[in-house]
């Protein structure tokens, strides 16, 4: 991936995201302080923030989903309730 080479020619997705890192790696003498390339690198590779927010989303949309249900449920319920009386 770092070679700036990607799977179909060209440029490789996240090697501008590498190209940052390195320069930031190469400039200081602490490393811990290009902590920030380095995640963004790893985000470009991996996504796992991005499939950890789609999995929150996911989780919130099925509870929206069944609350929904339960309401619908819980509404048809009071209308054969009061058609019958």
């Amino acid at each position: 991936m770092a070679s700036g080479f990607g799977t179909n020619g060209g440029r490789g997705r996240c090697f501008p995201f590498w190209q940052e890192f390195a320069k930031c790696y190469a400039g200081v003498d602490n490393p811990k302080e290009c902590k920030n390339q380095y995640e963004d690198y790893q985000e470009c590779l991996y996504h796992r923030k991005e499939l950890a927010r789609l999995a929150i989303v996911e989780q919130q949309w099925l509870k929206n989903k069944t609350e929904e249900k339960g309401q619908a449920k819980t509404e048809i319920k009071d209308s054969l309730t009061s058609a019958l009386r």
